[in-house]
């Protein structure tokens, strides 16, 4: 765990809620932290400008496909001006705006401590796998239309501070520091009995993985995933399975905040080594409002 290093004084007035709230040797790591995004979808919007907010040190954004109409229905960061322009760019240039303190790239790089993979999942397996042999933590998420999931690799020695308070008024605070393992998404996303609730979300990630482009992909894929397994098909809940079709290849601003700003708590206590990052999966339904998480 680094050492955390000096703090201004405008940083420290910008910053003082939160100092108050988790230490300022928690707000020193995150500001000497990097974060690196592959994937810009509205997720990422939430995800990021939650991050800046809280003065993280370095932002990665890697997304130069160029923005499209369909972009400018679900995220606010676009508009008409930007049709055709890089994704990455234009969302830097809104985040500067926001926080002027952090700095903020597009320029693709393997220097960063966390790597959050956002949107296809053709080659999370593998960029998984290049992270764990780089020591960087991983994170794969994404949100289509009333759903939303992430899952955290922290590698297998995640150091964390957990802090409890003394009884009595003293305000007094104990600190005890604990290790935790995480696994890779290629063991994880091995099914497993009794997971037949995360496993349509979940079903596709994995080294052959293909995106699906309609709802008979998506009944192909998960078909083909449960044969592949040895499952019988009864172990999917069809009533979940249908209601992730009719939210294939769509995206729902709420769900992307609810997911995006969960997430960013998430990667603040992996960086800050404050307090149990999520092991492993988050997965979200906006019909019941409700968030699961889930050691898979």
């Amino acid at each position: 765990m680094a050492e955390p290093q000096g703090i201004s004084k405008d940083e420290v007035a910008l910053y003082d809620r939160q100092i108050r709230l988790w230490g300022l040797a928690a707000q020193n790591l995150l500001r000497q932290s990097t974060v690196k995004i592959h994937g810009i979808k509205t997720l990422t919007l939430e995800l990021s400008k939650n991050l800046v907010l809280a003065g993280i040190g370095t932002l990665i954004l890697v997304d130069p496909s160029p923005i499209s109409d369909k972009d400018l229905e679900t995220q606010y960061y676009f508009h008409e001006e930007h049709l055709g322009s890089p994704r990455d760019q234009v969302l830097a240039e809104k985040l500067r705006v926001l926080n002027p303190l952090v700095i903020i790239q597009t320029e693709d790089t393997d220097k960063c401590d966390v790597v959050v993979d956002i949107g296809d999942t053709r080659d999370s397996v593998r960029m998984d796998a290049e992270c764990r042999e780089k020591g960087q933590k991983y994170i794969r998420a994404d949100c289509f239309g009333l759903f939303g999931y992430f899952f955290i690799d922290c590698l297998e020695n995640h150091e964390y501070i957990e802090e409890t308070k003394v009884e009595g008024d003293s305000g007094e605070t104990n600190k005890a520091s604990y290790t935790a393992s995480y696994i890779s998404l290629a063991q994880s996303v091995v099914a497993k009995p009794g997971l037949s609730n995360l496993q349509p979300l979940a079903t596709h990630i994995d080294s052959n993985s293909e995106t699906a482009a309609s709802t008979e992909d998506l009944e192909v894929m998960v078909a083909k995933s449960l044969e592949g397994r040895g499952m019988p098909e009864g172990v999917i809940d069809q009533e979940l399975l249908g209601r992730v079709k009719q939210s294939l290849n769509t995206e729902f601003v709420p769900s992307a905040s609810v997911v995006g700003g969960t997430l960013a708590q998430e990667v603040l206590k992996i960086v800050t080594h404050k307090d149990l990052p999520m092991n492993n999966w988050y997965v979200f339904d906006a019909i019941k409002c409700d968030g699961i998480t889930c050691q898979l």
